[in-house]
């Protein structure tokens, strides 16, 4: 998720600003603005499902993190595809027909099964971030910068997949857990942080803690997985892709019920004396 340059010309800014890593011109780092951060993690605590609110905390956080990862990506034989050729992975994971011709047991197959039965598509995560002003669609002089973030943003999904956490708040925290280790945006440990807290508070006897632990020490002993060539890890056997990446398996985070993992964090439903007054009642 990448930092939101105030223009997408070279132009706008002062030579000096400008650092071309593997030739490609990156953007300035963008200012640290933590109470805007903070606020985006309160408002996504309240609800899970406001995917803005990651964009606009790691945003927020930033700093020269995106320079940093864009050096080591662009260093890949993958990554410099990536930016060069270019792949353009939203594509690739929105055709669901070449998806659906994988065999069964390929990672492939797999996202496509998670992706229907959740009801997500690649672009609504693009959409997401435009709603935090990160504009992945219109013209830009930093085309090969965005497009590593763009092909970061729209593998979320396919990380679940691979490291075996489920889309409710403890899954998606331990993701994140994943998703910080791999780019080292604080924008992602604060999230953690906060969102840690709010379910050990909720559930003071679930092993969250224990489960984040687990996520972390299997996240810093896997491979650095943005160097992977995606299509071809979509056509392995999911353990195969699994054992590729060096993943560990989650057993404690398996253990938390999945009744209390449905629940964390879920809106609490107020108690109404009637229906509003201008509700239509149902037939």
């Amino acid at each position: 998720m990448p930092p939101t340059p105030n223009s997408q010309r070279i132009e706008d800014y002062d030579p000096s600003e400008i650092e071309y890593i593997g030739g490609h011109p990156t953007p300035p780092p963008p200012p640290i603005r933590p109470v805007h951060a903070l606020m985006s993690v309160i408002r996504l605590v309240r609800n899970k499902e406001d995917t803005t609110q990651v964009f606009e905390s790691v945003s927020a956080l930033s700093g020269s993190v995106g320079r940093k990862m864009f050096r080591r990506f662009v260093a890949t034989p993958y990554g410099k595809r990536v930016v060069e050729t270019p792949i353009r992975l939203e594509d690739i994971l929105s055709d669901r027909e070449a998806l659906r011709a994988l065999p069964d047991e390929t990672l492939g197959r797999a996202y496509l099964d998670f992706m229907e039965g959740e009801n997500l598509t690649a672009d609504g995560l693009i959409d997401a971030a435009e709603d935090a002003g990160i504009d992945f669609r219109g013209e830009t002089d930093f085309e090969a910068f965005r497009r590593m973030y763009l092909n970061l943003d729209v593998c979320h999904d396919l990380w679940h997949v691979v490291t075996g956490y489920g889309r409710d708040a403890l899954g998606e925290l331990c993701n994140l857990v994943y998703t910080y280790e791999q780019t080292r945006n604080r924008g992602f440990l604060l999230i953690i942080f906060i969102g840690a807290i709010a379910q050990k508070l909720e559930q003071p006897r679930a092993k969250i803690l224990s489960a984040l632990m687990e996520a972390r020490r299997n996240a810093k002993a896997s491979n650095w997985i943005l160097e992977y060539d995606v299509e071809a890890l979509m056509r392995l056997p999911l353990r195969e892709a699994r054992e590729q990446i060096a993943l560990g398996a989650t057993p404690v985070y398996d253990s938390v019920p999945d009744e209390i993992k449905r629940n964390l964090l879920q809106p609490k439903k107020k108690l109404e004396a009637g229906p509003p007054a201008h509700a239509t009642p149902a037939e």
